[in-house]
């Protein structure tokens, strides 16, 4: 994670660039932060597009986990607003959490009622800008089966599209994580998805 962060911080030395990130799983997530946050002397604002919230306290017995990256964040101060968005395998814990750290986390049971707010975004201001992360697994497996962890109702790739192309803010950096090429179809099609997350991603940051 020291590797990561510090890789991330000498991207970002180098202007304009802006670091974007592939997984791996969504471990990475921390260190990119961590590092953006260090960098940019402050906190950003975070989109979390996944099916989990990735924020529990310790899985399986490593704090470090991909299922506790963003508990992470929270506590080491490095964002200031987190939205979680596509969320439909959650626990009380992870509830529990996102309470704790004052998440604000969207259920795809709700997705209908919160769509136009999702699709409308305003994030960033008065923080040091917008970070983006999407684990592929917010999809639908519909749309992407190439996973390690399915889960059945999801976002469709367009809903992404809207939230991802809507967003108001200034996105200083991103990642795009957890596709698996061993669950991918015989074609391709996850690969394919997550390189149109990867152009869509590409285009926000860019000035």
């Amino acid at each position: 994670m020291h590797v990561i962060s510090e890789s991330v911080k000498t991207v970002m030395e180098e202007e304009p660039l802006r670091p974007l990130v592939l997984g791996g799983d969504h471990s990475i997530s921390y260190p990119v932060v961590r590092a953006v946050s260090e960098k940019l002397g402050g906190p950003v604002d975070i989109l979390h597009l996944d099916a989990h919230p990735d924020i529990y306290d310790c899985f399986e017995g490593n704090t470090y986990s991909h299922a506790s990256s963003f508990a992470r964040i929270m506590e080491g101060g490095y964002a200031r607003r987190l939205l979680q968005v596509g969320l439909r395998s959650i626990t009380k814990e992870g509830r529990e959490q996102g309470k704790r750290f004052g998440v604000e986390q969207y259920e795809m049971r709700t997705f209908s009622k919160d769509r136009e707010k999702l699709e409308n975004l305003k994030l960033g201001e008065g923080v040091k800008g917008v970070y983006v992360s999407v684990d592929v697994d917010c999809l639908d497996p519909a749309f992407a089966p190439g996973v390690s962890h399915i889960e059945p109702g999801g976002l469709s790739f367009r809903n992404v599209l809207n939230i991802l192309q809507n967003l108001q803010g200034d996105v200083v950096a991103a990642d795009v994580v957890e596709f698996n090429p061993q669950r991918d179809t015989v074609d391709g099609m996850t690969a394919m998805v997550a390189a149109k997350l990867v152009r869509e991603l590409t285009a926000k940051i860019s000035k």
